[in-house]
Order: C-alpha cells, then structure tokens, then sequence
C-alpha cells in the first residue's frame, strides 16, 4: 500500500515510523509533508530512504503523487479533521490521529467520511491495540470475574514545561477545547469504555494547575457505562506520581492491569498473573488499517467509539462548567 505522511511530528517519528517499518512490504511510504521541511527530512533519514519527495504543502503533495493510496494525518488537533476531510475527497484512504475532532460535532462528521465502496477513515487509537487492555478484555469476556461493578484508574504524571511534547505551540496555547485532557483524556476514555462499554453520564471536575500547559491540565470523573458499571478516572499533568495501574473490580473477583501482566484476583485472595506481550500498538493499529483496506476486514477499531471517547471528555468539561452530571445519547 503506497502511503503519504501529513505531518512529520514527534508521535510520527517516535510510534508511527517504527510501527511502519515493523510492516515491512505491506506498507510502501513515497512522499512526506511537513511545514518545515527539517523535520521531514529527519523522517526520510528514519524511514531508511533520504531520497523521498519533500513537500511543505500537503495540497501539492497529494497532486504531484498520483500514486498515493492511502495517508496518515498527524496534526495539531484543529487541522486534522479538515484535512482528513478534503483527503478522502481526493479519493485516499485515511489514518488520522487523535481525538476524532476538537469536539463532539465535529467528531461526528468523520462517521461521514466512511461511505460505501468509498475510501476509508479510521481514528488512530493505540489503546485499541494494547496487549494488557484486550487481554483484560477477554478475561471479562470469559466471566472470569463476573459481572464488572467499577473501575478505578489515576493517571498522573509531573510534566515540565519545557517537555518536547509541551514546546509545540498548538498544546501550549490550545485553541481547541479541553487541552491536556482531551488531547491525552481520549486514550484513557477509550481505554474505560473497550472494558466496560459505552459512557452514559458524566460527574467531573477540571482545571488549570500551570497555565503555561494550555488551558486544562486536570480532569477528575465519575463514569456510568451503559453496562451500569462506574469508572473513577482521575488524570492531571502536574501531579507527581507513580504510575498506577487500572483496577477493575467484578462480583467474583478483580483485575489488576499492569505494564507485562494482567494480574487476577480471585474471592479467596489467590492471585494469578495473566502474562502480556510488549506493546506494540501502534504496530497493532497499522495492521488494522491494512487488512481493512486491502483484505476488506470489519475494523477492530469502531469509528463510533473513537466518536464517543471525544464526546466523553467534552461532557466532562461541561460537567464543570454546569455544576452537575451531563447525560450523553
């Protein structure tokens, strides 16, 4: 599959490219776009091919590469649906990065772009993809724990401002809303709702802590899924703090998921650690994005949620603002 990139960011060179190589033949990349062409070239260099056409305008990209099957979009937040829009106008097939929009009515277009035997639009949502979250997945499944009560999940990290993800001014002065919280709140909420299904209402609380992380860097919540199970998600990026696993708790037991394992405890206290492979979801959301196009297979990763989990965190916010629980469809 002959592939473009649209911006040539950290989340590209980091997790993208080297999920693409892991690809091998499957996935041919030609051209590259990025507005400063620096960063393209360090792309290039690590894609193993210096020689790949540069472009700074991803219009001309797409003209000059007749080629082009299919494109990844990784953009500041506000251009990525825009321009995943006018892609699969010009008849490509899509990959486009987190959230599905700035907000819920425009990640409610997206479920537009996906017409029938037309190109095709996914959400890149790793969490999809990550071992511990579908071996957790399948545990449920398997009733091993019976039926899912609650979850609890903190989520903190210290971030300094002069972090590298922190130095791109879209995240520093965000003109979407929600900030930190939807920019890294989409994964978590995606992560809740693989576990115990849809969010039907939300009780939060947001703020600021340093405002030179943008305009929120805290999220606290209170989740009903649909299933009648409550998830306590508590996220903030100027929170000391080890990292915590997620803790799912059902009638006859609980889950416990960590970085290699996924740890079951039983009614009688027994606990037996469930092994996970490495992460590799990325990897694991190329692969999807693959065989949907050129095998026709029904897409691991539901558009419909990657809708959802940006119509959560805007709840959320909303949820502070209006002092009380906000309901979703």
């Amino acid at each position: 599959m002959k592939i473009g990139i649209i911006g040539c960011g950290i989340i590209t060179r980091e997790a993208h490219v080297p999920a693409i190589l892991k690809m091998g033949d499957k996935i041919d990349v030609i051209a590259l776009c990025n507005r400063s062409l620096p960063k393209a070239e360090k792309t290039a260099e690590l894609l193993n091919d210096p020689t790949l056409p540069l472009y700074t305008s991803w219009h001309t990209m797409i003209e000059k590469e007749p080629d082009l099957e299919a494109v990844l979009v990784s953009l500041p937040i506000p251009l990525n649906y825009p321009v995943s829009r006018d892609c699969v106008a010009a008849g490509l097939n899509v990959l486009c990065e987190k959230p599905a929009g700035i907000n819920g009515s425009e990640a409610e277009l997206t479920l537009e772009l996906n017409r029938d035997k037309g190109p095709y639009f996914m959400t890149a949502e790793n969490f999809q993809f990550h071992p511990g979250m579908l071996k957790a997945v399948e545990l449920i499944h398997d009733d091993l724990i019976g039926e899912l009560h609650s979850l609890q999940w903190n989520v903190f990290q210290f971030m300094k401002v002069d972090n590298k993800f922190n130095q791109t001014e879209w995240r520093n002065h965000n003109a979407y809303p929600g900030g930190y919280v939807m920019d890294g709140g989409v994964h978590f909420i995606h992560a809740l709702q693989m576990l115990a299904g849809p969010v039907i209402s939300v009780i939060g609380k947001t703020g600021s802590i340093n405002p030179r992380l943008g305009t929120m860097d805290m999220g606290f919540a209170l989740l009903t899924h649909k299933s009648g199970a409550v998830s306590s998600l508590n996220m903030g990026w100027q929170h000391g703090s080890e990292k915590e696993p997620i803790k799912i708790f059902g009638r006859t037991g609980s889950l416990i998921i960590k970085e290699t394992e996924v740890l079951h405890l039983d009614s009688e206290g027994t606990v037996t650690s469930c092994p996970v492979d490495e992460d590799d979801s990325f990897y694991g959301e190329w692969l999807d994005f693959y065989q949907v196009i050129t095998d026709k297979k029904e897409p691991e990763l539901s558009q419909q949620t990657a809708v959802r989990d940006v119509k959560v965190i805007e709840a959320l916010i909303r949820s502070q603002e209006e002092g009380g629980e906000v309901f979703l469809d």
